[in-house]
């Protein structure tokens, strides 16, 4: 098993753009895109953070890991954490907190971000 994962935090409640995991880009959900481009990177396994019932069917439905968290948290960071402390029996050396909303990042910008913090220079 890989050192690392990929925590992704979503919700649908977004004051800015509510909705806006489930919008579509070339015919696929925002979330998936950025699901999909986490795998691409095969630096660990992947699992998509959300309070939403409708994110995690959809992850699930395409053969994705989702968890589904508590409602009240005051930002991602602390959806990622609660994910990690419940989903994971092991302990990663790395966690990545991948933003749900970024479906156009090169998978090699998520192998290049872990190959730097093995380096354990930061």
């Amino acid at each position: 098993m890989s050192n690392t994962v990929v925590i992704i935090p979503t919700r649908l409640q977004a004051k800015r753009l509510p909705n806006k995991p489930l919008k579509i880009i070339n015919q696929k959900e925002m979330i998936l895109h950025v699901y999909n481009l986490a795998v691409r990177s095969e630096i660990g396994e992947v699992l998509v953070a959300t309070p939403d019932q409708a994110i995690s069917d959809l992850i699930e439905k395409n053969g994705g890991k989702s968890f589904i968290s508590k409602e009240s948290h005051e930002n991602g960071t602390d959806r990622v954490f609660e994910a990690f402390s419940k989903y994971f029996s092991s302990n990663p050396k790395i966690i990545i907190n991948l933003q749900g909303d970024m479906p156009n990042l090169d998978p090699k910008d998520i192998i290049k971000l872990r190959n730097y913090l093995e380096k354990k220079n930061c």
